[in-house]
C-alpha cells in the first residue's frame, strides 16, 4: 500500500498545529465540518507523487524530502527570529525553488487540468465533434493518467518559475494569536489590485501581483511586484525628507499614517510588518478562494469561511479556469 504524501509539507503545517500531539483545526468546505485532527491526516494522499510505470514506479517522493529538509531549516530560523534580514543568497534561492514547487505541487493544481479538460470536451461537444476525436485530443497517449502525469511534470518543471518568486520584493507581516492566520490545501495565493481588463490579473509575471505564503499562525510571507515596492520606497524617501524638514507635514497629510510607516519600514528593514484585523481577514479570505477543499487553523475560527460560504457557494470550490 502506497504511503501518505504530503502535498503541503508537514513542517508547514506544524506551524499551524497546538498542542503536544500536533493538531490543527480543520475546515471542510465541501460540507461545511469542522474537526480538529494530526497535520499527519491532512492535505496528503497515498502515493500522490507515484507513477506506477510498466517498470515499476516512479516517484518524486526522494527530492520534494531533500528539499523540504532544506527548506524547513530556512523557514524555521525565519519564525523563530521574525525577520528576513538572516536570509543569504543561497537561503533565498531555496526558498524561491520551494516556492516555485509548491506552487504547482498541490491537489488543486491537478484538478485545474481535470475541471480545464471537462471544459474542453464539453466545447468541442457543443461544437459537433464526434466522441473519438474528443477522446483523441483530450486522452493521454500512454494511456497513464492524465492530471497525475501533468502534476509530475509540472513539479519537474517548476525551476522555470523561480525567477518570478526571485524578482519580487520580500517582506514579512506579522499578526496576533486573537487573529492568526489560515493556511490551506493550496497555500500560495495571488492577490492584485489593479485591473487589467479585458485580460486576468492573477499571474506570477503581472504588473500589480502580491503572492502571498502563510508561514505560521502569526507569521506571512508576501512577494509584492516590485512596481508596488518602488512606490512605497519612493514614499519612504519623501517621508523621511519632509520629516527632516518640516516634523509633523507627512502624518498629517496621511489617512493612516502610521499603518504607512510601518509598510514603508517592513520593505526597508526585512522586520515584519504588523498588520490589523482587517489585513488579517483579506489574507485569510485568499486561503478561502483558493483552497481546494480544506482551510486549516491553530484555533477553531471559521466564521469568515463560514460568512464568505453564505455569501457565496462559488467559495466552496477554488478558482477554476474557464474557456470561452
Amino acid at each position: 500500500m502506497a504511503t501518505q504524501q504530503h502535498y503541503v509539507p508537514r513542517f508547514l503545517l506544524k506551524n499551524f498545529a497546538g498542542g503536544e500531539q500536533s493538531q490543527v483545526y480543520v475546515y471542510d468546505k465541501s460540507n461545511d465540518k469542522r474537526f480538529r485532527t494530526n497535520i499527519k491526516n491532512v492535505a496528503a494522499e497515498a502515493g500522490f507523487y507515484n507513477l506506477e510505470v510498466d517498470a515499476g514506479v516512479l516517484t518524486l517522493e526522494p527530492a520534494l524530502a531533500h528539499l523540504e529538509a532544506n527548506t524547513s531549516t530556512i523557514i524555521r530560523k525565519v519564525v523563530e527570529t521574525k525577520t528576513l534580514r538572516i536570509l543569504n543568497t543561497n537561503d533565498v534561492a531555496i526558498v524561491a525553488a520551494f516556492l516555485a514547487v509548491q506552487f504547482v505541487r498541490t491537489k488543486e493544481h491537478r484538478l485545474r487540468f481535470e475541471h480545464l479538460t471537462d471544459l474542453v470536451k464539453d466545447k468541442l461537444q457543443k461544437m459537433g465533434a464526434s466522441g473519438e476525436n474528443i477522446r483523441e485530443i483530450t486522452t493521454s497517449l500512454d494511456d497513464l493518467p492524465g492530471d497525475k502525469l501533468i502534476g509530475m511534470r509540472s513539479i519537474v518543471d517548476a525551476k522555470e518559475l523561480m525567477p518570478h518568486f526571485l524578482n519580487k520584493t520580500w517582506v514579512l507581516y506579522e499578526t496576533t494569536s486573537a487573529h492568526p492566520f489560515y493556511i490551506s490545501d493550496n497555500p500560495i495565493v495571488l492577490h492584485n489590485e489593479l485591473d487589467h481588463s479585458p485580460y486576468g490579473n492573477l499571474g506570477l509575471a503581472v504588473r500589480g501581483i502580491e503572492i502571498y505564503l502563510p508561514l505560521s499562525s502569526t507569521l506571512c510571507l508576501g512577494l509584492l511586484c516590485p512596481s508596488i515596492a518602488t512606490e512605497f520606497q519612493k514614499g519612504y524617501e519623501n517621508l523621511k525628507a519632509m520629516d527632516r524638514t518640516a516634523p509633523g507635514i507627512a502624518d498629517s497629510l496621511m489617512a493612516h499614517p502610521e499603518a504607512t510607516r510601518a509598510f514603508c519600514e517592513g520593505l526597508a528593514t526585512g522586520y515584519p510588518i504588523k498588520v490589523v484585523e482587517d489585513n488579517v481577514m483579506m489574507m485569510n479570505s485568499l486561503q478561502v478562494i483558493y483552497s481546494s477543499r480544506f482551510v486549516y487553523c491553530e484555533v477553531d475560527a471559521f466564521s469568515l469561511v463560514e460568512r464568505m460560504i453564505n455569501d457565496n457557494e462559488k467559495y466552496r470550490r477554488a478558482l477554476r479556469p474557464s474557456v470561452s
